[in-house]
């Protein structure tokens, strides 16, 4: 309801209609096409025109679909986030987890260059996981544009550390297509076994948490897993081996 398609078709006086419609969304409901027509400062020939542009047959329907509208944007029940958290805490000491992070580490000791990849949040994350492993040696590089071209260079060994909640983020499955081709090594890091992005890379971690999903799709699930797998990994690397790190001078002192 209300696409950029059907608000591009309205005319001037439609356009106050959808702008008051928009503002006044519980209030219209319980409304008559009277009562519209007179606070729109319109004729009822008019409202039930502007229902018509919306792809409804009339007034009624018209009503129908702003309700469901109204309801797809009320933010649903929320669990208690700790005990979620908590319960992936309890996975992660299992062994089968430490096992996971092991080979994870395995994977990033191989690899000439590390990159991240994410879009929204994965992608901030990815930024967060590059920087973190650059912080003790491993220099890693965030992309978070889904269109950033691969590596050409096949003579190293890289490897692309993926992010994706859904597992399921069609740019990204885009990309992977690409990295695939390349044979450049890829570990995801999803919240679920099974899904697109786990069966195409090499290696996977999962963290399962339940999905939190936001009207229009908007994905609010925990990320403090996927914080914490970037951290652990980085501390397993660090405790691994020791690798010389640059020498840090502040700016006073150069």
């Amino acid at each position: 309801m209300f696409t950029y398609k059907q608000i591009a078709s309205l005319n001037e006086t439609e356009t106050h209609i959808y702008q008051y419609v928009i503002k006044n969304i519980p209030e219209v409901i319980k409304m008559s096409v009277r009562d519209i027509a007179d606070e729109a400062h319109v004729s009822t020939a008019t409202v039930i025109r502007f229902c018509q542009k919306l792809n409804c047959q009339g007034f009624v329907e018209f009503k129908t679909k702003l309700k469901l509208f109204h309801e797809g944007m009320i933010l649903p029940h929320t669990d208690d986030e700790i005990d979620m958290i908590l319960d992936f805490f309890e996975y992660a000491k299992s062994q089968e987890f430490q096992n996971k992070i092991k080979k994870f580490v395995q994977y990033v000791q191989k690899a000439d260059s590390i990159f991240f990849l994410g879009i929204g949040t994965s992608g901030l994350l990815g930024k967060y996981g590059a920087r973190y492993f650059s912080n003790i040696g491993y220099f890693s590089h965030g992309i978070e544009d889904p269109y950033y071209p691969p590596p050409i260079d096949n003579g190293r060994n890289l490897l692309l550390i993926v992010l994706s909640e859904s597992g399921e983020t069609r740019e990204i499955i885009d990309q992977l297509k690409m990295y695939q081709a390349k044979n450049i090594k890829i570990v995801a890091i999803t919240n679920k076994a099974g899904t697109t992005i786990d069966q195409m890379a090499d290696f996977s971690i999962y963290y399962y948490v339940k999905d939190m999903i936001l009207p229009q799709t908007y994905n609010i699930s925990t990320q403090v897993p996927v914080l914490y797998i970037l951290e652990r990994v980085t501390r397993e690397l660090q405790n691994s081996e020791e690798k010389a790190l640059p020498l840090k001078f502040s700016s006073r002192n150069i």
